[in-house]
């Protein structure tokens, strides 16, 4: 790691450490093997953080490029066996948490993202494309990022893009949907940033019936 990035890494730990320090939270940075709540075989985080009987094991790491998503799933699964505890992973290039929710208690429930698919469909009925492409996305990046959480692939805090990417990889988007949703990220960024789009409605509706069937399929 080379000075200019390891600078920004020694930061995001110390902004993780105030933050949650603030939060209430007894915050310990790189706690040795007797420090850690449980074994974890020789695997040493960058900070933990505890509340009561709760806490999280956090890993920083400068970019998400070189990330081996299958073996801090598998810490992310074991750290999840102990009840109110879960590993984060973070990166220098994650979403600003303060304007996305990433974590579990922040996001809707699976009924209440039913329920606001159900006003996409009402704006389907209506013609109102941009607005229901727009809404639809809000509701399929929460369900992604609640998905991450549910099955401990540490992803929930990456930037759209690579959250997709890496849910495609692990088996939970699959390879007939992911084009789909690829070209639905982008119109929708499109949209968001002030495009004059071109909607195609039965488009739009292969993306809502893609949406519906695995929040179906996640909630069970």
């Amino acid at each position: 790691m080379n000075n200019p990035v390891r600078t920004a890494h020694d930061k995001k730990i110390d902004s993780l450490a105030s933050t949650y320090r603030e939060q209430g939270f007894t915050v310990l940075k790189e706690p040795s093997g007797s420090e850690l709540p449980f074994d974890l075989g020789g695997y040493k985080p960058d900070l933990i953080a505890t509340k009561g009987d709760a806490g999280l094991i956090i890993e920083v790491k400068a970019t998400a490029s070189r990330i081996s998503v299958d073996r801090f799933q598998s810490l992310a699964q074991e750290i999840s066996k102990h009840p109110g505890w879960r590993f984060l992973l973070v990166t220098l290039e994650d979403v600003d948490s303060s304007k996305i929710p990433t974590g579990s208690g922040e996001l809707p429930t699976w009924p209440q993202l039913v329920t606001k698919l159900q006003q996409v469909q009402a704006l389907i009925a209506e013609g109102a494309l941009e607005p229901a492409v727009l809404y639809l996305w809000s509701i399929f990046e929460a369900a992604l990022r609640k998905r991450a959480i549910t099955q401990s692939i540490p992803v929930e805090r990456l930037p759209a893009s690579m959250l997709l990417n890496h849910m495609y990889s692990q088996g939970e988007v699959s390879v007939d949907d992911i084009d789909l949703f690829r070209e639905f990220m982008n119109k929708r960024n499109r949209i968001a940033h002030g495009a004059s789009e071109l909607i195609d409605p039965t488009i739009v509706a292969l993306i809502f019936q893609s949406v519906s069937r695995l929040l179906t399929d996640w909630r069970e």
